[in-house]
């Protein structure tokens, strides 16, 4: 790998927060170089000390099913890609395959390699990563591959391609010796168990964030990012807990409306239609399309789904 160029090491310490999109806690928990490099080292027990050996990725333009990519970055030759998820989704072997690919797209491109030449190019080794925190009880650890979606014709078949991701459940109480390892992932847990029980018992959203941001900037939990960015952590907290529970409504009206509309591609054709809106961020038509059947067959039309309704 001695001809990859660090064109990213001019980069500080600490990425800015781009403002540009709606950042998530997880992304901006592990912002700083070195909080990110302990990770890495607790994920595969190494020991690098310099975070100028860690070079940022992250495609910060890259759109991919409605979603950014939390972090991605080179360590040695090592390629990781880093998610949160609160819930468990099986399409995130094919989510990375997408990225993985616009990745090493950019990266063949900046070292100069020649992708039509007949000697082979030497790739950084891929590491996919997904740090789950959902509600849902999971094990600590559960690989999941993108060949398991592929339609066989037989089973002696061997896929073209794979993709192998590592879910770690971090709740609370889980990868206890991971959480040992990196005191920035525990306190990233810590803080959002932290919200959950304040919503349990019984606060609202806004109140439950603040008071668990109060109670752990007291006990030193990531109390830096908190006294810091604590308007956009709170901001980021509730847009993803809005997001979630849009989402969840959205999934329980798609299901209505086919049973009501008679027909089977009905779910399928609103799912359709939300994601588009929801990718060209048009939130107040997201529910105009649920609650609104005349609206909702004016966007159909808008987007060309379907012409004859």
């Amino acid at each position: 790998m001695k001809k990859r160029r660090n064109r990213r090491k001019s980069q500080a310490k600490t990425q800015p927060v781009n403002r540009n999109h709606k950042d998530r806690l997880f992304r901006l928990a592990f912002q700083d170089r070195r909080d990110l490099l302990d990770l890495y080292n607790a994920l595969n027990k190494t020991a690098y000390k310099d975070p100028e050996a860690l070079t940022v990725t992250t495609l910060e333009d890259a759109v991919f099913l409605g979603l950014k990519n939390d972090i991605s970055f080179i360590v040695g030759d090592a390629l990781n890609l880093y998610e949160h998820q609160s819930t468990m989704c099986r399409n995130m072997p094919l989510r990375g395959l997408i990225y993985f690919a616009a990745l090493y797209q950019t990266w063949v491109k900046e070292n100069g390699y020649d992708l039509y030449g007949v000697r082979q190019i030497p790739l950084p080794f891929p590491n996919y990563v997904v740090f789950y925190n959902g509600n849902a009880e999971e094990p600590d650890e559960t690989v999941l591959c993108l060949s398991e979606a592929f339609l066989l014709p037989d089973q002696n078949c061997t896929p073209a391609v794979e993709c192998r991701v590592r879910v770690l459940n971090i709740n609370q109480g889980h990868n206890r010796e991971l959480m040992e390892r990196c005191r920035r992932l525990w306190e990233y847990a810590e803080f959002i168990e932290c919200i959950r029980n304040n919503l349990k018992d019984g606060m609202q959203i806004h109140g439950a964030v603040q008071c668990a941001m109060d109670t752990c900037e007291r006990q030193g939990i990531l109390s830096d990012l908190l006294a810091r960015c604590r308007t956009e952590v709170l901001e980021m907290l509730l847009a993803e807990y809005n997001e979630q529970k849009t989402m969840e409504y959205i999934r329980r009206e798609e299901r209505e409306i086919g049973r009501e509309e008679g027909r089977m591609e009905g779910e399928a054709l609103l799912s359709e239609l939300l994601n588009r809106l929801l990718a060209d961020h048009r939130q107040e038509d997201v529910h105009l399309a649920i609650s609104d059947r005349t609206a909702r067959m004016r966007l159909y039309r808008e987007y060309g789904l379907l012409e004859d309704v």
